[in-house]
């Protein structure tokens, strides 16, 4: 099983995150649906005003868990390199690497023996 560098993970969620941050001020911040504009919705005095704060809330809470998601992932499928390495063998004629399952040298066609 491979070990998560969660070091790894947690600085490039950060980096990510001011990345988006950084992207969203430039690009003119939340635009019309920014804080305090959506007509009272969820700050009205109303008992179901929380619904609206909550859908406002999804869509980028969503997409933060989709990309550490997708971090740890990409994380988790690239880290550890614990593949051991096949023995190095060489063929006797022309001394190129060989795998060990080869029957005959594909650069100079020997007869390989185990």
């Amino acid at each position: 099983m491979k070990k998560v560098n969660w070091t790894a993970v947690v600085i490039v969620t950060i980096v990510a995150l001011l990345v988006l941050q950084v992207a969203t001020s430039l690009l003119g911040g939340w635009g019309m649906m920014g804080p305090g504009m959506m007509g009272g919705w969820g700050y009205s005095p109303s008992p179901f005003g929380w619904i609206g704060m909550a859908f406002m809330w999804l869509i980028p809470l969503g997409f933060l868990t989709l990309i550490v998601l997708g971090i740890a992932w990409v994380v988790k499928a690239t880290g550890g390199g614990n593949n051991p390495v096949a023995p190095a063998q060489t063929c006797s004629s022309c001394g190129r690497g060989i795998q060990a399952d080869w029957k005959n040298c594909p650069y100079c066609g020997t007869a390989l023996t185990k």
